[in-house]
């Protein structure tokens, strides 16, 4: 195409520009809500859903602190909460479910027996108070402890709010793992998996050898 008649149809095109305009904006528009409209559902908040709607959260450290999440999560509790958690160090989050027995919300924490074992040598040889001693007292606190066994660990990370919101995942309840390693938290209200994990946790805590420690 020579230099005149590719001057042409750049005049032409420029002309109707102005006439096109509209049209090239909605279209740009339409693109982005398309585009972020699976980043805005996957980012709605559980307790935000209307009724029946299943949604699930993913979050991980260290770009996100897990505490503050888990903390935010069990301020919401209203009548139970069934914890079941291999490492368990984080006393800001052991003085919340003090709390949350205190308000009378049903809390169980079932434990695994070699790591349970090893938090409560350290803290005596520190002279510091574990997580289970400030436990101690409260009515509406049970803590059982699965038998020793080194090749089956109690490895779970998770727990149950109210029987309804279901937070799993990879960081263990210290303040390293919600806060400084690459560790992920999940939360769901998704009944299947609410159902699940509630079986799995009334069977581990029925278990005829485990340690009733309060």
């Amino acid at each position: 195409m020579d230099s005149p008649t590719l001057n042409y149809w750049l005049h032409r095109l420029l002309r109707s520009l102005p006439n096109w305009l509209p049209i090239i904006l909605v279209l740009i528009v339409l693109a982005a809500l398309f585009h972020f409209r699976d980043r805005f559902h996957s980012q709605q908040k559980v307790e935000d859903v209307t009724h029946g709607e299943i949604i699930s959260e993913d979050h991980f450290s260290p770009p996100e602190d897990l505490e503050r999440l888990d903390l935010y999560r069990m301020e919401h509790a209203r009548l139970s909460m069934d914890i079941a958690m291999y490492s368990f160090t984080d006393k800001y989050l052991a003085d919340e479910i003090v709390k949350m027995a205190r308000q009378g919300i049903e809390i169980r924490v079932y434990r695994d027996r070699e790591q349970y074992d090893n938090e409560e040598r350290n803290a005596a040889q520190h002279h510091d108070q574990s997580t289970s001693d400030m436990f101690k007292g409260e009515q509406n606190i049970q803590l059982r402890i699965k038998a020793s066994g080194r090749r089956d660990l109690m490895h779970l990370k998770a727990y149950l709010i109210d029987g309804t919101l279901l937070r799993d995942g990879s960081a263990n309840w210290s303040p390293a793992g919600e806060k400084v390693q690459d560790n992920n938290a999940r939360f769901t209200n998704n009944p299947v998996e609410v159902r699940f994990f509630n079986d799995a946790f009334e069977q581990m805590w029925a278990r005829s050898d485990n340690q009733i420690a309060q």
